[in-house]
């Protein structure tokens, strides 16, 4: 009897045995499964700080390389405005000398962005009126010589805001609003205020509208990632530029694109920002 039971004791201690070796197979295949699988995450992101550093070279090489460019680039922009009015009266060369200055202006606005990008934009917020800002825009926007230009405001437009960062956000909406029309188009920039912001906060808008190609579905999710554009001359920084400074300014963009229709970005900037500090201005 004493025999039996012992035979008994010792097979139950086996089959425990058995099911705490399974159980222990489970749980090293699991933890297995989990040090591949951080393993695989380690990999990526050291992939990524490796890409990050990079973009970071670059960015450090880029911006060298525009404040080179911009010394001589400023000398032709004055001798260009000087050549035009030489030429006062002769319009075939006056002609000529007006689309070296629209050239210069293209690439100071290239440099821009790419400055722009390199530093990732910091604002230094005072009172401005968003009208001076278009105003200044539609200018520099309209040396291209392409679509006209139609603005319209509405209500008071002050905020606290880096004029030069908002410049810079209106000039590449503008550009790109005009890349998309057809020369005999128009593009429709408007500001107004608007008080539906978080907590009812008084928010001022800037809409520009164009009636040329549109986006395509698939691209509307894209457009303002770095680098992504559809265009042979672009260099996919400008809308990007403009999400950047619209967040640093603690505002919200939105994008209406029809194919075949056109295109509206509707920026809105709180009246008062909260993220970045009150100074002279920064240009």
């Amino acid at each position: 009897m004493a025999i039996e039971q012992q035979k008994e004791m010792l097979s139950d201690a086996f089959d425990i045995f058995r099911v705490a070796s399974r159980k222990l197979e489970v749980q090293y295949s699991t933890l297995e499964d989990k040090v591949e699988a951080l393993n695989a995450e380690l990999a990526e992101k050291n992939r990524a700080m490796e890409r990050t550093r990079r973009l970071a070279a670059m960015g450090e090489m880029a911006a060298r390389i525009a404040h080179e460019i911009r010394n001589p680039l400023g000398s032709m922009a004055i001798f260009s405005t000087l050549l035009e009015r030489e030429l006062e009266g002769d319009n075939e060369k006056k002609k000529l000398a007006s689309s070296i200055s629209r050239g210069v202006k293209t690439l100071d606005n290239i440099l821009s962005n790419m400055l722009l990008f390199a530093a990732a934009p910091r604002a230094k917020c005072r009172e401005i009126d968003l009208k001076d800002v278009v105003s200044d825009s539609v200018q520099m926007a309209q040396v291209s010589g392409k679509a006209s230009l139609e603005v319209e405001h509405h209500g008071e437009t002050e905020i606290e805001g880096d004029e030069g960062l908002l410049r810079q956000l209106c000039v590449n909406l503008l550009l790109n609003a005009v890349d998309s029309t057809e020369p005999s188009g128009s593009v429709t920039v408007t500001t107004s205020v608007d008080s539906r912001g978080p907590g009812n906060t008084e928010m001022v808008e800037i809409r520009v509208k164009d009636r040329g190609t549109g986006i395509c579905a698939e691209d509307l999710d894209r457009i303002f990632d770095p680098f992504f554009t559809r265009r042979e001359s672009g260099t996919g920084l400008g809308l990007a530029i403009v999400n950047s400074v619209v967040e640093v300014h603690n505002g919200s963009i939105d994008v209406h694109s029809q194919q075949g229709v056109g295109t509206e970005f509707v920026v809105r900037l709180p009246r008062q920002s909260r993220t970045c500090s009150l100074s002279g201005g920064a240009e």
